[in-house]
């Protein structure tokens, strides 16, 4: 994404990378492509809306200190903000145990 002064810029772990690759996999083969394009056009507008209001997200019990979460339609994007930087940590489905994807 284009860098600009007044937003912070995004980067992507390697697990939300593989998150994106995964809930597009899954997508694709139980509701089409057409489908696929719907949701990451509202997880890019999800991301979008964190970028624009980084504090929007909110705490967790079940995700560590430091990480915020917002529901974006099935999902939650969980992230970091520090400085200028948005970090998207994980994209995870909304229903489910959270910590479970962050235990050691």
């Amino acid at each position: 994404m284009t860098k600009n002064p007044q937003m912070p810029s995004v980067e992507f772990s390697p697990e939300a990378r593989n998150d994106l690759a995964d809930i597009r996999r899954y997508t694709f083969d139980k509701f089409g492509e057409e489908q696929v394009n719907a949701c990451l056009s509202k997880l890019a507008e999800g991301i979008q809306r964190v970028r624009l209001k980084p504090g929007i997200g909110r705490r967790h019990d079940e995700i560590p200190d430091g990480l915020l979460l917002v529901k974006v339609e099935q999902h939650y994007l969980v992230y970091q903000h520090v400085d200028d930087q948005i970090s998207i940590v994980r994209i995870l489905f909304a229903r489910g145990n959270l910590g479970r994807y962050f235990e050691e």
